[in-house]
């Protein structure tokens, strides 16, 4: 069921925004969320409507897309279609998880880099678009105050967004040679090559 952003999910969104560079973005964008339950006002389970108990646990388990436009957020609200707009990620216990939508959208607004990131040499790029983890030694820059189990984009040499990944260690040991130092999460093989604009479960800040 897409509706308006709750309150609870919109601080959610906006502190992300922010960490990643973006929160001049917000305000521009039109948002809509969409819940894990039928659209019917019952819930995915059991034929008995929600009550606020239900409506709360469903604010903290969310797909987030945005629209083109005004106009296409009022339909998708009103008209409730399967599918309306990009998504961008998903808000899961209260902790936004972006995909390469979103990844895509900092890199394009944020060009001072001053978010969680490698750089991949080109050989390793190639690799990670066909869901390879990342070497240590393929990394040629990273953020500097980059922490253990963080989520952060992976770029190509271009400053392309080619994977969502989550790091394994913290400052210069992501650059240990003879190990795997990022996870890859999501990369653009699956994201696009696949046609799959959704987002695989994971877990990370």
């Amino acid at each position: 069921m897409f509706k308006d952003i709750p309150a609870s999910a919109e601080t959610v969104l906006k502190r992300a925004f922010n960490n990643w560079g973006i929160f001049g973005l917000y305000e521009k964008m039109d948002i809509i969320v969409k819940q894990p339950r039928k659209s019917n006002g019952y819930s995915k389970t059991e034929k008995k409507p929600l009550n606020d108990s239900d409506e709360k646990k469903d604010n903290r388990d969310l797909q987030v897309h945005v629209c083109s436009n005004r106009v296409q957020k009022e339909l998708a609200i009103r008209l409730q279609p399967a599918h309306s707009g990009i998504i961008i990620g998903q808000i899961k216990d209260k902790r936004f998880l972006p995909n390469l939508s979103f990844a895509e959208l900092v890199v394009r607004h944020n060009p001072k880099l001053n978010y969680p990131y490698a750089v991949l040499e080109n050989k390793s790029s190639n690799l990670v678009m066909y869901g390879r983890d990342i070497m240590g030694s393929a990394i040629v820059d990273f953020f500097n105050g980059i922490k253990e189990n963080q989520i952060l984009i992976v770029l190509n040499q271009k400053k392309e967004a080619i994977g969502i990944g989550k790091s394994r260690f913290s400052g210069n040991l992501i650059t240990q040679s003879d190990k795997i130092t990022i996870d890859n999460i999501q990369d653009i093989g699956t994201h696009y090559l696949k046609g799959e604009n959704r987002y695989g479960a994971f877990h990370g800040d």
